[in-house]
């Protein structure tokens, strides 16, 4: 393999290692992985299969133009035997991070998850995280302490994320919904908050949440309240909302963002969601008046 490999230690009990190789021949790599904790792993690219005690962790992001990536939370409470299988000409773009008992005892942070040996869940990095990984693999000098402490910085940000995501709790009608099911809804959530689900089909969404369209719709019903594309309608217009008063965006282009061809009919929206017609909103905040 050739490219970038790099593993430290930042502060007691938290380590990260960073990944950005190319792959020259196929490899199998099978050891022993000894230092227990929490691993949170955002995968770029890389379709590399990896097996801790042969179960199998859900981290193929994909490849080139396909990738897409992913988020993994694993507990080792125990040695255990790492594998990992991949195959020539394709590239491994990854960090992960070790939490240790000693960070979770000095952050005061409660476990995520239970104490069982290789707990597994994904979560859907957010686009800041996926910001902070780009910066920890150009890690520059790992002996300059201001250097150190700026990855540091990245690193919680991505520990952030990954541990808010993990305790969630679903709204009071969500009770009688399982586990994964609730956090996929939540992956979702986050999705069409993000604005990458605007031109996203029923079908195109299920198909990335790992679900059929019915149960994904019934699924998100329960954690919210509301159907997927009601959500998705409404974020919009909050999206708008926030460009008009924050980005002195023109009702026409707020319109857009909100996914309205006609101003007009987003006006009617706009004003029966909020109270107020999009332009008065500008106006308030000393916009120049809507073109």
């Amino acid at each position: 393999m050739e490219g970038l490999f790099f593993e430290t230690t930042l502060r007691h009990g938290l380590g990260l290692q960073g990944t950005d190789i190319i792959h020259l021949c196929d490899l199998e790599t099978r050891y022993e992985h000894l230092p227990p904790g929490f691993k949170i792993i955002v995968k770029l690219e890389g379709d590399a299969q990896v097996r801790l005690d042969r179960v199998q962790l859900e981290l193929d992001a994909g490849i080139e133009r396909q990738a897409k990536p992913v988020g993994c939370l694993v507990r080792i409470a125990q040695p255990v035997v790492f594998e990992r299988q991949c195959s020539a000409d394709t590239r491994e773009r990854m960090v992960v991070i070790t939490l240790g008992q000693e960070w979770f005892d000095a952050t005061q942070v409660p476990f995520p998850l239970a104490d069982a040996h290789l707990s597994q869940r994904a979560w859907a990095p957010s686009r800041r995280t996926l910001a902070a990984v780009e910066q920890l693999l150009q890690p520059g000098d790992l002996d300059d302490p201001v250097q150190r402490l700026r990855m540091e910085g990245h690193a919680l940000e991505i520990i952030t994320d990954a541990l808010s995501q993990m305790t969630e709790r679903p709204r009071e009608g969500a009770r009688d919904l399982p586990p994964v099911h609730y956090q996929r809804a939540c992956r979702l959530q986050r999705l069409l908050d993000s604005g990458e689900a605007d031109t996203l089909s029923l079908t195109e969404m299920s198909s990335l949440m790992g679900c059929n369209a019915q149960c994904l719709q019934h699924q998100f019903r329960l954690a919210f309240g509301t159907t997927i594309f009601d959500y998705l309608r409404d974020s919009r217009l909050q999206r708008a909302a926030r460009a008009l008063e924050q980005d002195n965006v023109s009702v026409t282009e707020a319109a857009d963002i909100a996914g309205y061809k006609s101003p007009a009919n987003f006006s009617t929206a706009f004003r029966k969601r909020f109270g107020i017609p999009p332009k008065s909103l500008r106006i308030r905040q000393g916009s120049p008046s809507p073109r």
